[in-house]
């Protein structure tokens, strides 16, 4: 079974998913993204292993504020994502992590391709997906994917949902 977040901006999606993950026990794979203003007022988003260091060079960043736009550093998501993910994939009982999912990967066709591998694989996904994407239809159509709207109502006691949902077979 794979779970998928979804809600308003800063609702607490990340937050469940790190406590999820937290309760499930397993290792982690995947990635996690990193948004970061530096000193100089510049934004940049960074992809990061799920597991591991929080790396925030130039060859994590994946996105780069441009007169008060995002934009995506496309070839970036094909490369690392899909090399993030494909890594996931070969980790044996991994729980793979996709958080977040959002609008800039729109055109990172390699990387949705390999996402579209994980769901088809052996092994728990749980992710966030920004709300409103086209792009997502195929994880939201997905006959293994659940996705949860995740609410100020329904924040609290989410994670142990999250992990039973995950753990049943």
């Amino acid at each position: 079974m794979h779970v998928f977040l979804t809600g308003e901006r800063q609702i607490g999606k990340s937050r469940a998913v790190r406590a999820a993950a937290e309760l499930l026990g397993r290792p982690c794979a995947g990635f996690r993204t990193r948004f970061l203003t530096r000193e100089r007022g510049s934004s940049s988003l960074y992809m990061v292993p799920a597991a591991g260091p929080e790396i925030l060079d130039e060859e994590h960043m994946v996105a780069v504020l441009e007169n008060g736009k995002m934009r995506a550093l496309t070839e970036r998501f094909d490369a690392l994502g899909t090399e993030l993910l494909r890594e996931a994939r070969k980790k044996t009982g991994a729980l793979i992590l996709m958080d977040e999912c959002g609008h800039l990967e729109k055109n990172a066709y390699l990387f949705q391709k390999e996402i579209l591998r994980c769901l088809n694989g052996p092994y728990p996904i749980l992710g966030v997906l920004r709300r409103g994407q086209p792009w997502h239809d195929f994880i939201i159509n997905h006959p293994r994917v659940t996705v949860i709207t995740v609410t100020e109502d329904n924040r609290a006691g989410l994670a142990e949902s999250i992990a039973a949902l995950i753990e049943r077979p």
